[in-house]
């Protein structure tokens, strides 16, 4: 193995011990410990779904978990390439080295896209790199957009294969992962987005990534390049918890690697270039001075049609689902409101959620016009802001034995607004 594929390796671990660092922050606020279902990677898309049936749901993974180590990581990442290798086959756009702009905006997810935007930036990426699992809403007319598996040729993806399975097994024989050996999925993907980038004459990688594997990726792509990397805010960064609001601020948890190559940011406020500075980015990366430059997220708000005069939008997430549940219950019961919920754009819906007689408001671009929402510290709650609409806020890990007060306060609003009651 060359020195570099060895440091990719590094880098992918590094990137991981991140990943387990945010999923643990998140079971914290779920009250649940990791072991309780095995150490599975994203727990905000799995608590809502297997609450009810806590201890089988840990079994199965535990069998899956033995399937994976033995075996069954190197069967899923052989299926990942092959899929993805015929995608890119089948990929029309292919970079052309004598237009080749040295300007990349990574499209790692879909909210990228429509963040990276030329009103905020000051001007227009001239190359959009895009990936198969996050497209974008909405294409640029004058820029380039290339699917970062067509800068792949067959023996990358094979290359990528070996170094996912050796990641793999790593991550299983060292004591600080050996629970988390699941982390792993994403190997095969971030190892061949990794070479496929290190292809490229890079001059600014353009990202709307704060912290997660594919911030460190890009972070450490350019450590080696004299390129500049441009960091957009997507989302709150402070804690979400109302006790985090009022102290100051900063991550709900300490990363294990923070990002060294960063020389723009946009930020939302000063509170938020706070944390980026004290939580996010290197000491050393901060001594060099980081561009600042302050936006303010916009949203555009959509009237829906509504049954009654006042609409409250509720801002969900896996964690507060309970609590919004039991709200929406007691209100409905008061109350002649219509009620929206929004879920979290990257968590999916539990069965209760989708139960209820609430208008589910799904996709990264609609935005129902309401009075007030209810929510835990959300970046909607800012965006809805600069529309002048407010907000009741709790915290995302809000008991919802202990609403009472809560309750209270929604139905002041209402009452405030003049909403009719049931009779």
């Amino acid at each position: 193995m060359t020195d570099q594929r060895l440091k990719f390796i590094i880098d992918y671990i590094w990137a991981t011990e991140n990943e387990i660092t945010i999923d643990n922050s998140v079971y914290a606020l779920s009250g649940v410990l990791p072991a309780e279902i095995n150490y599975v990677p994203r727990p905000s898309k799995i608590l809502g779904r297997f609450s009810q049936n806590r201890k089988l749901f840990r079994v199965c993974v535990g069998i899956f978990k033995n399937l994976w180590n033995i075996g069954g990581a190197a069967i899923y990442f052989l299926y990942e390439m092959i899929i993805l290798y015929h995608h890119s086959v089948r990929c029309t756009d292919k970079l052309d080295e004598t237009v080749d702009t040295g300007e990349y905006a990574l499209a790692f997810s879909s909210r990228a896209g429509d963040i990276l935007q030329p009103p905020i930036l000051g001007f227009e990426p001239k190359c959009w790199i895009t990936f198969p699992w996050a497209p974008l809403n909405h294409q640029t007319c004058n820029a380039r957009h290339i699917d970062i598996f067509s800068l792949l040729e067959k023996r990358d993806f094979f290359d990528a294969y070996k170094l996912a399975v050796i990641a793999s097994r790593k991550l299983a024989r060292r004591e600080r992962t050996k629970h988390w050996t699941l982390q792993s999925y994403t190997a095969f993907r971030w190892f061949a987005v990794r070479i496929a980038l290190e292809k490229l004459d890079i001059n600014q990688l353009l990202i709307a990534e704060h912290y997660d594997r594919w911030a460190v990726l890009a972070d450490k792509v350019v450590s080696k390049t004299d390129a500049s990397l441009v960091l957009m805010q997507h989302g709150a960064l402070s804690g979400l918890t109302l006790s985090d609001q009022t102290r100051r601020a900063r991550l709900p948890f300490k990363l294990a690697h923070r990002l060294s190559n960063v020389t723009q940011l946009f930020v939302y406020d000063e509170s938020s270039r706070a944390v980026f500075e004290s939580d996010v980015l290197s000491p050393g990366c901060v001594a060099r001075s980081v561009a600042v430059r302050f936006f303010q997220p916009m949203i555009e708000l959509t009237q829906l049609p509504s049954e009654h005069a006042v609409k409250i939008l509720f801002v969900g997430h896996p964690i507060c689902e309970a609590l919004h549940v039991y709200l929406y219950k007691q209100l409905s019961r008061e109350y002649n409101v219509t009620c929206y919920y929004k879920p979290h754009p990257t968590a999916g819906l539990s069965d209760s959620v989708k139960q209820q007689s609430w208008c589910i408001v799904e996709g990264r671009s609609c935005f129902p016009v309401v009075e007030f929402l209810i929510s835990y510290p959300s970046t909607l709650v800012n965006e809805y802001a600069a529309s002048g609409i407010s907000a009741v806020l709790h915290s995302l890990d809000h008991d919802k034995d202990f609403s009472s007060g809560l309750l209270e306060s929604v139905k002041s609003k209402l009452d405030a607004l003049a909403c009719k009651k049931l009779v």
